[in-house]
């Protein structure tokens, strides 16, 4: 053997020698000495053996012992012996490689042990238990001699940890194999399968035939949830029904039964595994419909509160770390010149977001509208204050200036729309929008640049400007009297062109006050009725928060969407939908509250109410179905939000 300093390897080679496990400790020590006298100058580290042996190989026998590699005995009253385990191992070992050739070998069993061996060698486990664990993560090593307990009494197998648990599922369905070759068996377990499947005898058969003449194909069997698994089951059934009437066994018996034992465990973590596979599998694309919803943009912690449709977590149907692989894999993987399909981009707050490539000018489009409104107002109303107070700013005549104050309203107004067209991927995404619906024709960018803000929004400086002036008393147009006007009651420059709040932030005031006063009317009013109301007004204000930005606004989010799903021509057709919609959703929510408790008024209960009300014929013919979706949640909302007291 090579030269080596390892006590294990040493008691191995010793014990091979001696053919016996339990090596006696005097005659170790005397062939540790004489081993190291030989191969000193090759490993100086021996030295420590030459004289005294003992007191350096009881430190080298204690980690071994700790390690449950070798165990101390008394072979005699006077004598101690080494029990080394992985001599037991390396034997059992090559009992399963002959098994893999020779099926009808039985399984290796405690009663193969030499005598004297002490039986805490052997690591007790249900077998179930322990091939559940090995199956899912296996290291090969020598350290453990298993004792697989199986159901009904039967005789535990021996089980060492250098062989795959795969490979010992393999030969147990191997003997169940070997044991249908048989004519008497064959027939007979053939027969009973056919008779317990009427109408299906040629599909038994040739699944019969296939199972127990291509032995490769067996745990592909039982890996795969098919009708083939189904059957696979119901002859384990059979052959371990027949074999536990048996009262005298045979070894030839308790090995086919054995192997029933272990195949139904293999079989029941694979069904299991499969189950759980699919389980996760329908998450992932629930999970996937999902970010394909509106608003298509969304941050890591919504996306693990979203729910299926039975109102269920999809956190625990997949594991987190499960989420963030799938996210991962999304935002990285790509064909060559092409960008992921699920893209990240942040927000000026440094919130990250995800949304599907497929979405994204989609979504610029809707938020491109929606904010042509607000910032036109909120720039319209501040220019008009700014000319009241007789005062002038450079970006109503300079369209540099214009179009700085555009980006900067935006970023207040619309912090979504302001991160997209500032994310890395637009320019890639709008040179590879090539065909497919209207809004892959939408061109973003000129000559590598992006289109100007007032472009963008189609916004004029000077009929913005003009409009503003028009909010002004007519006075201001007359020269004299507006000069007379300045000097008398222009404000002093420190009071001149303060900053204003935004619409939202302004509507945000109001609902704290609306609030506050619903609290006050609760606290006041000793009617029940008021309290249930005030209640689901509360309920109905959590709820806002989770469908309608920060930046944004109830009303506000309802035009955008209703915008989306109601395309009719005509303002009176228009009109007239959306109140048919709107009638609709009022008389539904109405019957809905009557029986609803408060604490159920939540955004998944809404989500759940507003899918119900989709079904209604009455809606079946609006194709903007997501967008749709999107309004009846927010307009029942706003109408439990206002209810009346």
């Amino acid at each position: 053997m090579a030269t080596t300093t390892s006590i294990i390897v040493l008691l191995k080679f010793f014990a091979s020698r001696q053919k016996n496990a339990i090596v006696d400790y005097t005659d170790f020590c005397e062939y540790l000495k004489r081993y190291s006298e030989h191969h000193l100058e090759e490993q100086p580290s021996l030295a420590c053996y030459l004289e005294d042996p003992v007191p350096a190989l009881q430190t080298e026998l204690d980690k071994l012992i700790d390690s449950k590699l070798i165990m101390i005995v008394n072979t005699t009253p006077d004598k101690q012996g080494i029990v080394v385990v992985p001599f037991y191992i390396e034997r059992f070992t090559e009992r399963y490689k002959d098994i893999a050739v020779t099926p009808s070998l039985p399984f290796p069993s405690e009663a193969d042990l030499p005598k004297g061996t002490p039986k805490e060698i052997i690591t007790r486990e249900n077998a179930a238990d322990l091939i559940g664990r090995l199956l899912k993560h296996q290291d090969l090593n020598e350290k453990t001699l298993y004792g697989l307990m199986l159901p009904n009494n039967a005789p535990s197998i021996l089980l060492p940890s250098t062989v795959s648990v795969v490979t010992f599922i393999e030969d147990a369905v191997g003997k169940i194999q070997n044991m249908l070759k048989k004519e008497e068996h064959h027939d007979y377990f053939l027969k009973k399968l056919t008779v317990s499947n009427p109408g299906r005898e040629m599909i038994v058969k040739n699944f019969f035939n296939a199972f127990v003449d291509r032995p490769d194909h067996s745990l592909e069997t039982l890996s795969q949830t098919t009708e083939s698994f189904y059957l696979w089951n119901q002859l384990c059934f059979f052959i371990k029904q027949d074999y536990e009437k048996i009262k005298d066994y045979t070894q030839e018996d308790l090995s086919c039964l054995q192997a029933v034992y272990i195949t139904e465990v293999g079989a029941n973590y694979f069904k299991n595994e499969a189950a759980e596979s699919a389980k996760k599998e329908g998450a992932i694309k629930a999970l996937e419909s999902l970010l394909l919803k509106p608003p298509y943009y969304f941050t890591f912690d919504e996306i693990i509160k979203f729910t299926d449709n039975k109102g269920l977590p999809l956190l625990g149907q997949y594991s987190e770390e499960e989420l963030k692989e799938y996210l991962h894999k999304k935002t990285q993987d790509a064909p060559v010149q092409e960008l992921p399909e699920l893209l990240v981009f942040k927000t000026y707050d440094d919130t990250r977001y995800f949304i599907f490539k497929s979405k994204v000018l989609q979504l610029i489009l809707r938020l491109c509208t929606d904010a042509r409104v607000s910032v036109l107002e909120a720039i319209k109303n501040h220019w008009s204050e700014v000319l009241r107070q007789f005062d002038f700013l450079p970006e109503m005549k300079d369209q540099k200036a214009f179009e700085s104050r555009l980006e900067k309203e935006i970023r207040i107004q619309s912090p979504i729309l302001s991160a997209l067209l500032h994310s890395s991927f637009l320019p890639l995404l709008s040179y590879d929008a090539s065909g497919g619906d209207d809004t892959s024709k939408i061109s973003l960018f000129v000559n590598g640049h992006l289109l100007p803000y007032s472009d963008i929004l189609l916004m004029s400086r000077q009929e913005l400007l003009n409009d503003a002036k028009i909010m002004l008393p007519f006075w201001y147009s007359m020269p004299v009297v507006s000069w007379i006007a300045k000097m008398l009651f222009r404000p002093p420059k420190s009071k001149r062109n303060k900053t204003q709040k935004t619409k939202a932030e302004k509507y945000r005031e109001e609902e704290e006050a609306k609030r506050k006063e619903d609290e006050t009317t609760a606290m006041l009013s000793q009617n029940a009725t008021v309290s249930k109301k005030v209640a689901f007004r509360e309920a109905a204000r959590n709820a806002e928060q989770s469908f309608v930005p920060t930046s944004s606004t109830l009303n506000r989010e309802l035009d955008s969407y209703e915008k989306i799903w109601n395309q009719r021509l005509g303002k009176e057709t228009h009109n007239n939908l959306t109140e048919d919609v709107n009638s609709l959703i009022r008389d539904y929510i109405r019957k809905t509250l009557r029986t609803m408790k408060v604490e159920s008024f939540t955004t998944e209960r809404i989500h759940s109410l507003a899918e119900s009300l989709m079904t209604a014929p009455g809606l079946q013919k609006i194709r903007e179905r997501d967008a749709l979706l999107m309004y009846i949640q927010l307009y029942m909302v706003k109408l439990v939000k206002n209810i009346p007291m």
